[in-house]
């Protein structure tokens, strides 16, 4: 949604819309206490009893402590983020296309994205995507091969590390067609306004720096009176309860849920498979009906890289790995099949086919 590849729509669903028609109350509220031994929970319009309390969270941006990160850098993990960010980009064009500095203009549109994790790549694909098949159309007085450049920058030693390898080299080559400079083995010390300093003593000067360097627990959990594990999640057994209760059930990125000696990642494709074995597990609860364990199947991975380009791993195919439009499809696919309703479904594949031949929809709003 950042580079105009995704409406709103297609990231967020209303609540309201799938809660209401199962008779479920809905509150927005902002949640202050979670009090385990009277079974309440504290939120800003008053508190609230349960039977059976379901955490699921979230995560929240982790900086690391960097100094700067907050002040000076784009954080790209709400869906408010992703609204700044493409209204920041087009405002960055706009002025950059009446500057007559040359070097005034190549600052102004240099772009920095902090992590190269999946977030971090994906944006700075689709932000190049962006600028040659649709922003250079719009903004003829830009150079977009001299003024322009994109540079991705990780402290690991390869794109996507908690991917397969094989699906690292493919970025890695994708990357390098679109003209995307990055940086491994780069580790951020502090981020300024407009300069990212590493701690080998480097400055790279952006008007624009992106961070997307990881997530960590949401900030109520701490105050939770729940076993956690080192990096402060929620340990949870197999059925998702919290410390053996029956009563409180975690799941999604507040959980440290352990499979084959290891914890699952704070990522949503885990999110998503555990919801609904915990939705079962919370009604077998409600019904007095025993539990049954949450056996993790992992699907594999794919990651979106530009126009027509994409890298997916099929972990129930034995690993196999494709690239190109092949593995393109297979992403827009799948996400097409993880949107709620025909209506989304529908126009956003649309929107797809417009924005493929047209151009991506860029117009600015206050």
């Amino acid at each position: 949604m950042c580079t105009g590849e995704l409406p709103p729509h297609a990231v967020a669903y209303p609540l309201r819309d799938a809660t209401a028609p199962a008779g479920f109350r809905f509150l927005q509220s902002e949640v202050t206490a979670i009090d385990l031994e009277h079974r309440r929970v504290g939120t800003a319009d008053g508190e609230l009893p349960y039977d059976h309390l379901v955490i699921a969270l979230g995560s929240v941006t982790n900086d690391y402590g960097i100094p700067g990160v907050r002040e000076n850098a784009l954080p790209v993990k709400w869906l408010a983020d992703a609204e700044s960010l493409k209204r920041h980009v087009l405002d960055i064009f706009e002025s950059a296309a009446t500057e007559t500095d040359v070097a005034r203009r190549r600052e102004s549109l240099t772009f920095i994205i902090v992590g190269a994790g999946p977030v971090g790549v994906e944006l700075a694909s689709s932000l190049r995507d962006l600028m040659d098949h649709t922003l250079r159309k719009i903004y003829p007085s830009i150079d977009f091969h001299a003024d322009v450049a994109v540079h991705l920058i990780d402290s690991g030693d390869r794109v996507l590390p908690a991917m397969d390898p094989r699906l690292s080299a493919i970025a890695m080559k994708r990357l390098a067609q679109q003209r995307i400079r990055v940086l491994l083995n780069t580790l951020v010390s502090e981020i300024g306004p407009g300069v990212v300093h590493t701690k080998d003593g480097a400055q790279l000067r952006a008007r624009t720096i992106v961070w997307s360097g990881g997530v960590k627990v949401n900030p109520l959990v701490p105050s939770i009176d729940l076993p956690k594990a080192k990096d402060g999640r929620i340990v949870v057994d197999d059925r998702f309860r919290a410390d053996g209760r029956d009563d409180v059930l975690v799941l999604g990125d507040a959980a440290y849920f352990e499979h084959g000696g290891k914890a699952l990642p704070q990522l949503a494709q885990v999110a998503v498979l555990e919801a609904p074995a915990a939705a079962r597990n919370l009604a077998a609860l409600v019904r007095g009906q025993p539990t049954e364990p949450f056996v993790y199947h992992r699907k594999g991975d794919l990651v979106a890289l530009g126009r027509t380009q994409a890298g997916a791993e099929f972990a129930r195919l034995g690993g196999l790995v494709i690239s190109g439009l092949p593995a393109w499809t297979v992403w827009r696919v799948n996400y097409l099949m993880q949107l709620l309703g025909v209506r989304n479904r529908g126009t956003l594949l649309v929107e797809w086919v417009l924005s493929f031949f047209a151009g991506r929809l860029v117009a600015n709003t206050p």
